[in-house]
Order: structure tokens, then sequence, then C-alpha cells
């Protein structure tokens, strides 16, 4: 599952009230930034806080500032970026940026004055892939092409890869970055990927229809594409001694990833990857050996993962991971996975925590909770399954639920087990989404905004995933887990729903991404 490198289309109808946040950064001197709502359906406000301005059309005879008389003189992307220095706001118009080659931004911030790249807010800004099949990433956060570049991050971008993109964005070697309400697709890796990074955020990302390899490809440059996850955290870094989160993965969706790759398979052929999300290898299980005093602590939180040819949510070899109110909804669809693959899967881990999530499987045969491998001092409480059961002794009726959830109104997948492929036309929150309840009319139980995050809703307090949820930082058992700085920043993420509801015990903690209404 290591991944080595040599190294959207327009959504026009996606989530209501999505709510980016909360962006904090406790040990290391951030401050929170400002919450940010992300809707394609309806047009954000002009950003403010901009000190250096982008265009496609843009021109680096310009100074890319705003003068007095309100009239914008916007560089090209690569100009704003040379002109960056600690704290700039890089303000990108709507339009259409083409890339021939890799964004490699110059420069880095510092812990108080971090590097942005963020949409302005006329529009959406579309960065589409030009560069054809060379194993490049569409963004490249990499220590190896430039000096290390830390603090820097990336806010409601859309990335269109064009099917030869290696990934969408992706970090090596580096520290500090974020990646915050980005629609990500048609790459033939992952959306957000990192190897041998510290301190990552990805929080409130759409990301879809990706891993795939055309064909015809070059092998010899096809042999890096494919073997990942939508989100994939690779060789993950202990840069210090911090004991509160280092790796954080939320409020995200992630539909269609497959894994293609033409000579990564286990022994008996079949593909490994293709999920939604990985934590894959920290430095202290992977070779060469780096022996860290706290493993980087990881949480996986609020995310729907659905439709995906591989697993939903993956641990491999990685430890001190919490992941909480997740939401598997209908993976492995690939016949090509090796057999019998989990939604939630573990593999040779240790120290890991699944709370409070939902796991409705495709097949009876893939198990909707796995374990491979040796893993000790893991911890289930709190999980739902329906559609099949665990691959292990999961019979404790206080911690595991099962039955269905009975959500409000999911995408449709065809039951047969010998429907392969479905992750091909699997689609993100869209006009045309089809549901079960309403295949012919496509998306009619999701008017006016045609949401999926509204689908994976609860329909009815009688589910057994309703209020049926825990806080784990107040749990006596769990709470004891975590050191005070773990605490207050998963707080900070578990107290509100993936839409940015209000999140409270024993009121509405339901299990899954998403809480119910209160009145």
């Amino acid at each position: 599952m290591i991944k080595k490198l040599p190294k959207p289309l327009f959504l026009g109808c996606v989530l209501a009230s999505l709510v980016i946040g909360p962006f904090f950064d406790f040990a290391r001197g951030g401050s929170p930034l400002a919450l940010l709502s992300v809707n394609r359906g309806i047009s954000p406000p002009l950003a403010i806080d901009c000190t250096i301005y982008a265009a496609a059309n843009g021109n680096d005879g310009n100074d890319g500032t705003k003068h007095a008389d309100g009239t914008i003189y916007p560089k090209t992307l690569n100009g704003a970026a040379a002109s960056t220095v600690p704290g700039s706001v890089v303000c990108l118009f709507g339009g259409r940026y083409e890339l021939p080659y890799a964004f490699v931004p110059p420069h880095g911030g510092s812990s108080s004055s971090w590097i942005t790249y963020k949409n302005y807010g006329d529009g959406d800004v579309l960065l589409v892939w030009t560069g054809g099949f060379t194993a490049a990433p569409m963004i490249n956060i990499s220590s190896t092409v430039a000096p290390p570049t830390p603090y820097v991050q990336f806010i409601g971008l859309t990335l269109d890869g064009q099917g030869t993109a290696l990934d969408g964005f992706f970090c090596r070697g580096n520290s500090s970055v974020r990646f915050y309400g980005n629609v990500i697709s048609n790459t033939g890796g992952s959306g957000i990927g990192s190897q041998n990074c510290d301190y990552v955020t990805a929080d409130h990302n759409i990301i879809s229809h990706n891993g795939y390899i055309s064909a015809g490809a070059d092998p010899n440059i096809a042999q890096y594409y494919s073997w990942t996850s939508g989100i994939s955290y690779n060789i993950n870094q202990c840069s210090d001694s911090y004991d509160g989160l280092h790796l954080i993965i939320s409020n995200n969706i992630i539909v269609g990833e497959v894994d293609q790759s033409p000579n990564h398979k286990d022994v008996n052929g079949r593909h490994t990857d293709g999920g939604g999300i990985i934590l894959d290898y920290d430095t202290d299980t992977a070779p060469p050996v780096i022996t860290c005093r706290y493993p980087p602590g990881a949480l996986i939180v609020n995310n729907i993962v659905y439709g995906n040819g591989g697993r939903c949510i993956a641990a491999n070899e990685v430890s001190n991971f919490w992941i909480v109110n997740n939401t598997c909804y209908k993976n492995g669809l690939d016949l090509s996975e090796e057999p019998s693959i989990g939604e939630f899967d573990l593999q040779n881990s240790t120290n890991g925590h699944f709370v409070n999530n939902i796991s409705v499987a495709w097949q009876l045969t893939d198990a909707a909770y796995s374990q491979a491998g040796t893993n000790s001092d893991i911890y289930y409480f709190k999980n739902l399954a329906f559609g099949s059961c665990c691959s292990f002794a999961c019979s404790d009726a206080m911690q595991w639920f099962s039955g269905d959830p009975v959500f409000v109104n999911t995408p449709y997948f065809d039951a047969a087990a010998t429907a392969d492929g479905q992750y091909k036309t699997a689609r993100p929150p869209s006009v045309g989404t089809p549901t079960p309840h309403a295949p012919p009319q496509r998306c009619t139980g999701m008017v006016p905004t045609c949401g999926i995050v509204s689908g994976f809703g609860l329909a009815s307090s009688s589910s057994p995933a309703y209020n049926a949820g825990i806080d784990p930082t107040t749990d006596s058992v769990l709470s004891a887990r975590m050191s005070a700085n773990l605490k207050a920043e998963m707080q900070s993420y578990i107290y509100a729903d993936i839409n940015g509801r209000t999140r409270t015990a024993e009121v509405n903690w339901d299990l899954g991404a998403l809480a119910h209404k209160v009145d």
C-alpha cells in the first residue's frame, strides 16, 4: 500500500449548509480562521482578506493588488505565488486555469502566518490539468523539488485531473499543510495524498472518480498510478513530540475511487487499494525504522464514503488513531479487489479506536469491520453494522449495533453480487444522483440541493443509529486514553456534524457523520 512516486468536473449542485471548520492549531501558535461557507449553489461573499490577486488571464506585469479606486490588477497564479510571504492570502478569481505542469508553491509561511491560496468568491476556480500522463500531481507541496514550504493551505478550489494527472494535491516530505473545501476529480491516483508529511488536514473536500488509468497508457508510467485511496496519508512523520493531533481527515465526501494499478497486487493478483481513506504506515512502523516518542495522533471524523471500488476506511500499520462518527456505505464495488475486504479495515496496527461509526456493506462477504495481521490495543465503542458483520468477534451488545440505519435517501447500487464496476458510475453530490426511492426521476427526493449529505441522514427515530453515540472525550474509558491536547482538539471537530449542526451527547449524538435536527 505504500505509494512510491517518481516524483472536476463543475459540480453545480452539491452540499447544502456545508461549513468548513474548525481550523484549530492549539499547540503550535496558529489562530482559528474564520468559518468559510462552501456552497456551490449559492454565491459566497467575496473574500476581503486578500493580499495578492491572481486570475486565469492575469498579467505578471501587474502588481497583484487592489488599488484605491477599487480596481484589481491580478497576476497569474505562478506570478502571485512568487510574490508570497508569510501571511499572504492569494485570492484566485473564478475561471479556468490550465496546468501544463505541477503547481509548486515556492514559499512557505509560519505557524502564526500561513500562506493561503483561496477562491475569491466570484465563481468556481477550475484548475485543469493539461500536462498529460507524466506521473505528476496537479499541486505538489514537496521538499524534493524545492526547499520545504510548510504552513500552506488551499481553500475552495476545483481540480480536474483530466484522467492523466497523478494526484490532485500531494504533500511529500513537508509539514503543516491544509486542504479545505476543495473539489477534486478525475486523477489517476488520490484526490489528496501525502507521504513523509506531518501536520496534514483535509477538511470538507469532495473527492470523486479518481484512480482510473486510460486504456493504452504507457505501462512504464502507469506503474506509478492508482495504488492509493481518495485520501491517503502514507509513511506519516513524527516531526516533533507533540502529543495532540498531527493528522486530520474530517467532513469529506469520497466516492468512485478505484485501484487499476497494473503491477501492485497481492499474491493472488488482486488489487489492494482503491478505497476512500487510508492511514498507511507510520514512520515508526515502516522501514527505515524511526522511533517516535509519540506516534502521530490521527483523527478521521465525520466523513461520508460510498461507492468506491475498495475499502471505506483503512488503517494499515499505524498507531494512535481515532476513527469517529463516519458513514461508510456500499464500498468494495470492484470485483478485482482482494476478496472479503472490509468497510472499516484494520491491519497490523495498535492503539486504535473506532467510535460511533456506521458501516453498510454491499455484500455479505464484505465484512462491515475487518482485521488482518497482528493488531493490539484496539477499541470499538458504539459502532453499527448492516449488510454484513465483522471478521472478528463483535458480539458485545453494549458496543455493537446491527440493523438497517434507515437513511433518508441514499444513492442507488445494484445489489447483485455480480454487478461489477458500479464505482465507475457512482456520483458525488450532484443533480442526477440516483436513489433507491426514485431511480426514474433521479434525485427527486433531494431537491432543492440534490445533496447526498442529506440522503445519509436518519429517516426515523426508530433507527438503531438514532442518538446511540457517545462523546469519546468524556467516556471514562476512552477519555483516559487521550492526552489533554488531543482531547481539546478532538472536541473542536466532534461537537458538530459534517453540516455544522451541533452534536450533543444524549440529545442528538447519532452514529455516523450526520446528527438529527433538534426541535
